[in-house]
């Protein structure tokens, strides 16, 4: 008896064995084959630290210059493959070096298909001695960073030229000039104003070493063309304005040559200069005195009041014509500008209230003849009314 109760025992305690065995083996299969259950493992942070390090971006270069001349706006080509789908935007971001500047760096890339980007990137080297920069491509997603890219290292041919006189520091892939004015700044000096255009060029930079004095008055840059109000003051004897820039297509110095010849119409933003030294003005006065003493005369015969009537308008209309020049005053501190525009370049800053000539106005400008016989524009704001 007691043999059959030892043995029913053994045989219980195997059959509980089995049971656990088999409970903890079924555990151990549903852990390992449920995805759910892999997700549920997977830690947030190093799940986004992941996703961030992981590589969706590569980079290679489509076309690079063999060559590119100091101050040069020179293009590369760039093409990123990008291995996801799931993204928002593609972003730039460089770390500026010293003398070489990115010209568009805000331009969107230009899609291929749905794994291939391109964008062409423009530059400009404003020496020989440049490093180029640092540039990253991003992938971004819900405005959160997903993956980002280096540019390759890229070494440059740089190239500077050798400068003459003539020489304006431009360098384009076709220059124009657009319109001409020559006028007469002072006794000694002529003021000659370009109205140039250029594509992919620094005008800018436009200056010439021959010249008394010049500068840019204004300047629209509608990339990758430009436009330019240059100013440059010469010795009146100056009869050729002369130019050159680099032509980047032709590979060759361009000379530009212009004719001087003083001009009273208005072109530009100038208007006519000295009324008195016009000659149209001299033809009017000679006309107003002849017609006079016609007038004059036949009153004298006739002693008709009609004749004095018109002969003293013509006497009005004479005098009125010689006395354009009125005087004005202007205030202490008061800044002439070469032309009437908001960033026209200043030449002189009076010392003290001055007694100026007036010639003309334009919008809040005046036209003046300063006292050493300059001539330029002031704000109506700097005029002193009594």
């Amino acid at each position: 008896m007691k043999l059959f109760f030892y043995f029913l025992f053994c045989i219980s305690l195997a059959s509980a064995e089995t049971i656990n065995v088999s409970n903890n083996i079924n555990d151990v299969i549903t852990r390992s084959d449920t995805p759910e259950n892999n997700v549920t493992i997977t830690d947030d942070n190093n799940e986004s630290n992941q996703t961030v390090n992981e590589q969706k971006i590569f980079l290679s270069y489509e076309d690079i210059p063999s060559k590119v001349i100091v101050n040069q706006q020179f293009s590369i080509k760039v093409k990123a493959i990008v291995t996801t789908k799931d993204f928002d935007k593609i972003k730039n971001e460089s770390t500026p070096q010293k003398n070489i500047i990115i010209l568009n760096s805000e331009e969107n890339w230009t899609k291929k298909d749905d794994y291939t980007y391109f964008k062409t990137f423009y530059f400009r080297a404003k020496n020989d001695n440049i490093t180029f920069p640092q540039i990253y491509c991003q992938l971004y997603k819900n405005e959160k960073l997903i993956s980002s890219q280096e540019f390759p290292k890229l070494s440059l041919n740089i190239i500077k030229l050798n400068k003459d006189k003539y020489f304006s520091n431009v360098v384009a892939d076709y220059l124009d000039i657009l319109k001409v004015k020559t006028t007469k700044f002072d006794e000694n000096n002529l003021m000659v104003v370009l109205e140039m255009k250029a594509k992919n060029a620094n005008l800018e930079d436009f200056k010439l070493p021959w010249v008394i004095r010049d500068g840019i008055d204004s300047h629209v840059d509608n990339f990758p063309l430009s436009e330019v109000y240059y100013y440059a003051i010469v010795p009146k004897f100056t009869n050729k304005f002369v130019f050159s820039y680099f032509n980047v297509k032709q590979n060759r110095f361009i000379k530009k040559t212009v004719d001087l010849v003083i001009d009273n119409e208005n072109i530009s933003t100038q208007s006519d200069l000295n009324p008195q030294e016009n000659s149209f003005n001299l033809y009017k006065n000679i006309t107003y005195v002849g017609l006079a003493i016609i007038l004059l005369f036949i009153y004298y015969k006739r002693r008709r009041i009609i004749y004095l009537i018109f002969f003293v308008i013509l006497v009005i209309m004479f005098f009125s014509n010689i006395n354009l020049l009125k005087d004005i005053n202007i205030s202490k501190n008061s800044k002439i500008f070469i032309l009437p525009t908001k960033n026209s370049t200043i030449f002189y800053i009076t010392p003290k209230a001055l007694k100026v000539q007036k010639i003309n106005t334009r919008e809040d400008y005046i036209k003046i003849i300063l006292p050493n016989g300059k001539i330029g524009w002031v704000k109506e704001k700097n005029v002193i009314h009594n």
